[in-house]
């Protein structure tokens, strides 16, 4: 067992052999023209911009972010409870359903949640124009596919002989669905719904970036004008709010015998979906399309998208998702080993919430002062921007586990390094593997975001056929993409279930 979880162990370690390649190319890439600016940029995080007209600015965009962010995260989460119920086995069991519905809805739902939702966001944005409404639909789209994945794992726990039992007592199969499903449901909104309201307010800030709105979009045109003090008070003001919803949420208790809460949900939930599919309609046939005259312009238009570069392209993408998967992986682990006192943990974690905090595309425009644009440099922002979600995770598990191992290795007179290393992260090493197996899916549909900002991959000729309006070359590029990030959660969901 020891051998094992060494194993697991080296492994954790390993994928961070992936800097020495990105490391050797950024050094070769290095000019010293932008070192002023981002020493400029470091400086203004201890002073940022505060006075009356900038805080009016602030709270309208944060007021704009919630907004976006709080109605993306209420439709995706009922409707993703809808389709999770629609995507499980024990719906088609009660109801004595062909299980080729099932199959044809759950390959819709994998092909949706496939697509980041910036690249939704800008796909729009070219049809419609900029619109508020182009916000909540992006992360609608791809949030309500994830959140029907996790509800409908969740709904394959039940037990169907639960509702053989209940099926002896001659009640409708509509009642002993709810019945069935309606704990786990409420559990996992619990433990993992609440978490996804934070990552629509994440979303909503990166989709801002694009010129959604919100204070993304502030962030950026201050980036743009290089007003760093104000950037950092935009950059501020989104940490509070990240914080105290984080704190809200913890607070926030839900008791599923309560008939009022119960009612209140349900009437939540249907009042939503009429209020969604009233909307959807709405802006579907009230508004324009805007330089797409027609669905035919897919076929006519010729595509100038050689073979050998489109191939090129896709290999660059796979390359970014694999060189960043290999820092998000292994830096935390190496650092929090490496630096294992209490001051350097909490500069860790200060480092690790600001590589959360900053959408990756400003990491990456900050890095591009001195550095030019490459892969190794797209790779090396997405990697520390997951690195400090993955580090967050780690730090979580590691002051929940058990410590008794670590301090007998340290009686027994073995380094603190050591005892840290066998005594604490072995023990976690494999359900860390698992969530980050879990947060490379997550990787690969971000490749986009940086490769529309650092010129790599798929997302940059994305960009390309987007702004020339070839419609034909967006739609191979949006399969190609797909296929990448389908390939990869099946290969990631093999690794997970060999770790759990």
């Amino acid at each position: 067992m020891n051998k094992l979880k060494l194993n697991y162990t080296s492994l954790s370690f390993l994928p961070i052999l992936v800097c020495v390649p990105i490391g050797y190319q950024l050094i070769n890439n290095i000019h010293f023209g932008g070192f002023k600016l981002f020493q400029e940029f470091l400086i203004s995080a201890f002073n940022p911009k505060i006075d009356n007209e900038i805080i009016i600015i602030v709270i309208n965009r944060l007021n704009e972010t919630i907004l976006i962010g709080f109605f993306s995260w209420l439709v995706s989460i009922i409707f993703g409870v809808i389709f999770g119920i629609l995507s499980s086995n024990i719906f088609y069991k009660i109801f004595n359903i062909p299980n080729f519905f099932y199959c044809i809805i759950r390959f819709f739902l994998t092909i949706v949640r496939s697509i980041h939702e910036v690249v939704w966001g800008i796909l729009l944005m070219q049809i419609y124009g900029i619109n508020f409404s182009i916000g909540i639909i992006a992360i609608c789209i791809p949030y309500i596919a994830v959140n029907s994945k996790v509800f409908a794992e969740q709904l394959e726990t039940i037990d169907y002989k639960s509702f053989e039992f209940i099926n002896q007592i001659n009640a409708s199969k509509f009642s002993s669905l709810i019945t069935l499903i309606w704990n786990p449901i409420i559990n996992t909104f619990k433990n993992f719904g609440l978490y996804r309201l934070e990552c629509s307010i994440r979303s909503t800030v990166i989709l801002g970036l694009f010129g959604i709105g919100g204070i993304g979009t502030s962030i950026f045109l201050s980036f743009q004008t290089l007003n760093f003090r104000e950037l950092w008070t935009y950059l501020w003001s989104l940490a509070i709010l990240i914080i105290l919803s984080g704190l809200i949420f913890k607070k926030i208790k839900f008791n599923t015998t309560n008939k009022i809460l119960s009612i209140f949900f349900i009437a939540v939930f249907l009042t939503t979906i009429l209020f969604s599919f009233s909307y959807f309609l709405y802006f579907i046939f009230n508004n324009n399309f805007e330089n797409f005259n027609s669905f035919s312009s897919l076929f006519k238009s010729s595509s100038d998208l050689e073979l050998f570069a489109f191939l090129k392209l896709i290999l660059e993408t796979i390359i970014l998702s694999l060189l960043s998967t290999g820092i998000a992986i292994s830096l935390p682990p190496l650092v929090i080993g490496i630096f294992n006192n209490n001051t350097s943990k909490i500069f860790i974690k200060i480092f690790a919430f600001l590589f959360r905090l900053i959408p990756s595309p400003i990491i990456l425009l900050i890095l591009l002062t001195f550095n030019n644009p490459s892969l190794s440099l797209a790779a090396l922002t997405l990697g520390l921007h997951n690195a400090g979600i993955t580090s967050k995770l780690l730090f979580t598990n590691l002051e929940d586990q058990d410590r008794r191992n670590y301090i007998a290795m340290k009686s027994l007179g073995i380094s603190k390094k050591t005892s840290w290393l066998l005594g604490l992260f072995s023990q976690q090493a494999k359900s860390y593997l698992a969530y980050c197996a879990y947060r490379s899916d997550i990787i690969i549909r971000e490749t986009a975001i940086v490769g529309v900002i650092g010129s790599v991959g798929l997302g940059w000729q994305l960009q390309e056929s987007l702004s020339s309006f070839a419609w034909q070359e967006v739609t191979i590029v949006l399969i190609a993409y797909s296929s990448i990030a389908i390939v990869g959660e099946l290969i990631n969901g093999k690794i997970k279930n060999s770790l759990t």
